[in-house]
């Protein structure tokens, strides 16, 4: 196989770590929440600041009235941190007068100098305005936005240049370029000996190609991967990825190697939806296939499940908001409003929405989340209600 030399292969791999490590990078690793969620402060607090930065909070000085007002919040909740709340405060409003992030619909800040942190990262879906000040960062929002949008890399190969794409929270990142060996014409080579030259750099770009998607998919914990290749270096190219990689292929799809980072997402989004929807099919098809041992459908068995901490995947419509409520006593969830949890004997307090907290619950126990969005996902949900799940036991 032509592989990449170690030298290609330490600057490849030093790419993707200054890459996503640049704030405002839409990269959301397990290692990278776990990191955060574990960060703690013996001393001064840490401020985790979730800000909406849709057209409509961009507009004028809208975000800045929102950052204001959740910065007053974390200064009523700092108590006798006050002065290191403000700085953390202040840090925050720099860096995003130094520049607005580009594009998404909101980000998320985590500060405290004391140890060292300031990280900004952004999503594509809207966030809620709120702060935390805390001894350690409040990720929970942020891990929900990361288990409900998959991780794909996008490879466009070309024999003079391949170029690798993330996306994940619905934006599209140029993440590496792979320079393939020029052809080098002389008097000398015969056309036949010229064709056979290029045939051979095609073949070389393509397994260069390979060897480069492997270390991409693994460093950035893809789920998915979609490719687009010339014909003449499709083959080579799948023949040597290795055997977890070949697995996430899930399709290809038509684009030009020197098209926009744009109009690279706007030729994957199609795609991406297809590879999306056949998961929460396939998934629905697994509830389905064992339901008479381990998977419940329904609101009622799917809420009993989370309150004994059985749930493996939870599946729920994204876009359903359903009223219920909490029992005070034990913290379970229920479709009561009012009155008195049976199980307990404790007081139930009513929420507006007990979707958002089936999502934490789960979380909470490590749950994988399945929203589903797609029409097809949403036709095989529909006969059981809008939730369901697979179980650990």
């Amino acid at each position: 196989m032509s592989a990449l030399s170690p030298t290609e292969r330490d600057s490849l791999l030093a790419e993707l770590r200054r890459r996503t490590t640049t704030p405002g990078f839409h990269f959301l690793s397990a290692d990278h929440l776990t990191r955060l969620n574990e960060s703690r402060s013996d001393g001064a607090p840490i401020v985790s600041l979730y800000l909406d930065m849709t057209p409509e909070s961009r507009i004028g000085s809208a975000w800045q009235t929102n950052l204001k007002d959740l910065c007053d919040r974390a200064l009523a909740d700092a108590g006798e941190h006050k002065k290191a709340v403000e700085r953390e405060c202040e840090r925050i409003h720099e860096a995003l007068e130094a520049g607005l992030p580009r594009t998404g619909r909101g980000v998320v800040f985590f500060a405290c100098e004391e140890i060292g942190l300031f990280e900004q990262i952004g999503t594509a879906v809207t966030l809620p305005n709120m702060v935390h000040v805390s001894d350690n960062p409040y990720v929970r929002p942020l891990a929900r936005v990361r288990d409900e949008n998959d991780r794909f890399v996008l490879a466009l190969l070309s024999m003079h240049k391949s170029r690798f794409f993330f996306a994940q929270i619905g934006l599209v990142e140029e993440v590496y370029e792979l320079e393939g060996e020029e052809f080098a014409v002389t008097d000398l080579v015969s056309k036949d000996q010229k064709q056979d030259r290029k045939a051979e750099l095609r073949r070389q770009q393509a397994q260069r190609s390979a060897h480069a998607l492997d270390l991409i998919t693994k460093t950035l914990e893809a789920r998915h991967v979609l490719y687009s290749a010339p014909a003449d270096m499709e083959a080579d190219f799948l023949d040597k990825l290795d055997q977890s990689t070949r697995q996430k292929v899930a399709g290809n799809f038509p684009c030009d190697t020197l098209a926009s980072t744009a109009e690279v997402a706007e030729a994957a989004d199609a795609a991406q939806r297809e590879v999306e929807a056949k998961e929460e099919v396939e998934t629905l098809g697994k509830v389905q296939e064992l339901l008479s041992s381990r998977a419940v459908v329904g609101l009622d068995d799917t809420l009993e499940m989370l309150n004994q901490q059985r749930v493996m995947t939870l599946v729920v419509d994204g876009d359903q908001t359903i009223p219920g409520g909490v029992d005070q006593t034990s913290g379970m969830l229920t479709t009561q409003t009012e009155g008195t949890y049976a199980a307990t004997g404790g007081d139930v307090r009513a929420v507006p929405d007990l979707v958002e907290l089936m999502l934490d619950k789960a979380m909470e126990q490590g749950a994988s989340l399945e929203l589903v969005h797609s029409d097809a996902g949403r036709e095989a949900l529909a006969p059981h209600g809008p939730a369901a799940a697979l179980l650990r036991f």
